[in-house]
């Protein structure tokens, strides 16, 4: 893989954990500010009409944590950033589950 190519992935990587972390702030907002019947209502009305699936919405963070894990791992170049990142990618993993399992 060529050194233009690796800053592309990693720049999508990076998008993605963006994605990742607006996300679990919104649900952390949205459960701070409502009643839990309210839940899945308020999280969908936040997301454009073309794009509220609740199941879609739930898994889509999962996928772009693994492509995103998966890249920043394959890039690390020390054992020290390899287990950061493999911590980091557990956390949110963990959270993201937390988020399915309330909202589904």
């Amino acid at each position: 893989m060529n050194n233009s190519t690796k800053n592309f992935l990693i720049f999508i990587a990076v998008l993605s954990l963006l994605f990742i972390l607006g996300d679990v702030f919104l649900w952390v907002n949205i459960t701070n500010g409502y009643n839990p019947s309210q839940y899945q209502s308020a999280y969908l009305n936040q997301y454009p009409e073309q794009v509220r699936n609740l199941k879609g919405l739930s898994i889509l963070p999962i996928l772009l944590l693994v492509f995103a894990s998966f890249i920043f791992i394959r890039s690390a170049k020390t054992n020290f950033i390899k287990i950061t990142t493999a911590t980091i990618a557990t956390a949110l993993a963990l959270i993201i589950i937390w988020k399915m399992f309330t909202l589904l």
